[in-house]
């Protein structure tokens, strides 16, 4: 499978969106997002940005996997998951809140 594909469903599961819903959100049907997908078949450029802005990243990151920004904030992300473990319901709650608020 193309490395674009790859990322595309690492995006996917990290924004919790489906192949339907991206499909449908730019325009094409789910049949033919599955075809470009398991024929390892790249969209054209004004597809591949419209997937890219949908999973919130850059056609840059999809084709390569490289993205400095995108990769700091899951790496920042992945080091807060040991502190909190550490906190109380409470807090938890707030920053559950507060991330809610954020979307």
């Amino acid at each position: 499978m193309l490395q674009f594909w790859q990322n595309v469903k690492e995006e996917l599961e990290y924004n919790l969106i489906t192949q339907k819903d991206l499909a449908a959100t730019i325009g094409i049907s789910y049949n033919t997002l599955q075809s470009w997908i398991t024929k390892d078949r790249l969209p054209d450029a004004e597809q591949a940005l419209k997937i890219a802005k949908e999973l919130n990243t850059n056609v840059e990151y999809l084709v390569t996997g490289k993205n400095e920004s995108k990769n700091g904030i899951k790496q920042n992300l992945q080091d807060m998951i040991p502190k909190l473990n550490h906190l109380s319901n409470e807090n938890l709650e707030l920053i559950d809140v507060i991330a809610g608020r954020l979307k």
